[in-house]
């Protein structure tokens, strides 16, 4: 079923970005039923991420930066996110509504270029985040849409509103130990993840196993835990599937929780939004030169963030 649902994907984005060349603008954007000058009278935009299938949780967090600017910038945005994200975007406030308008109310409609089909006919300016990328994703978003737009510096949302003193409590974590998330599975790009990686992760971990001060914590869904096969003993607290996004980030604000260890996806993102550090295995893509590409621009938000290291 992954595998189907890769081959979809993979054909639905190579069919529209054949389709769409008129559309292309360079390096990764494409414009559907406006044109480029048009833009500077753009006043309503609404971003669009509802959409499980290509919308991936950390893909939210790459639009962060920008739906915040287009706001300080005085545009009348709204947002549509995913369920799981939707609370995320609300305590933040940035504008997310439970269903937007029809497509046509918005001068203009911005998302992921995955979502085309969706959206090929109506006003939009679509992202391609995994193409043409020449520095940090959320770096090269603003760059990009500021030469189309005229956009305020980018101010960081005040995400201390998910500090909750006492969130360990509620999941029985110690409160004197310096607490350390784990997760060995990842969703996307699932195909990607071998054993051998996982093992990678497993051993750099041992270095905080028989340290008293911390404790290390499993983080991730149900199925994660279900089809996983390894023997922690009781050196692990397993909290898989016992945690929506909402409760990652209330425990990634806490100050006991200070790194993460895993494979280059969402948790990790929340990690840098709170500016703490992860070590990560990367997955690694189809070619060596999108693996690169996204090795370099994908792990780092920012070009300043220092907070991701890889350990393969």
């Amino acid at each position: 079923m992954k595998f189907y649902s890769l081959v979809k994907k993979l054909c639905n984005v190579l069919n529209y970005s054949t389709f769409s060349r008129s559309s292309f603008i360079y390096p990764n954007l494409y414009l559907f039923n406006l044109k480029q000058e048009e833009l500077k009278n753009i006043k309503s935009v609404l971003f669009w991420f509802n959409s499980e299938e290509y919308m991936h949780l950390g893909d939210h967090i790459f639009f962060i930066p920008l739906v915040k600017v287009f706001i300080d910038s005085g545009f009348k945005v709204e947002v549509a996110t995913t369920n799981p994200m939707f609370e995320v975007f609300k305590a933040i406030k940035l504008n997310v509504v439970y269903s937007a308008k029809e497509f046509s109310s918005y001068d203009l409609v911005i998302s992921r270029f995955e979502l085309v089909s969706h959206l090929k006919n109506v006003r939009s300016l679509l992202v391609h985040i995994s193409k043409n990328i020449t520095q940090p994703i959320c770096d090269h978003m603003l760059f990009e849409f500021g030469r189309f737009f005229k956009l305020n510096p980018y101010v960081k949302p005040d995400y201390s509103v998910f500090y909750i003193p006492d969130i360990l409590e509620k999941f029985t974590l110690p409160t004197n130990k310096k607490l350390v998330f784990i997760n060995l599975y990842c969703n996307s790009s699932s195909y990607l993840i071998t054993n051998q990686k996982r093992q990678k992760i497993l051993s750099f971990a041992n270095n905080y196993v028989t340290n008293k001060d911390y404790q290390l914590v499993l983080v991730g869904s149900d199925n994660d835990k279900l089809y996983d096969k390894i023997d922690y003993g009781s050196s692990y607290i397993d909290l898989r599937g016992k945690t929506s996004v909402m409760d990652i980030f209330h425990l990634v604000a806490h100050e006991n929780v200070l790194y993460y260890i895993g494979f280059d996806a969402f948790v990790m993102h929340v990690f840098s939004i709170f500016e703490k550090r992860s070590f990560v295995v990367f997955r690694g893509r189809i070619t060596k030169k999108q693996s690169n590409m996204l090795k370099k621009y994908h792990v780092k938000l920012f070009k300043a963030d220092n907070y991701v290291t890889c350990i393969n």
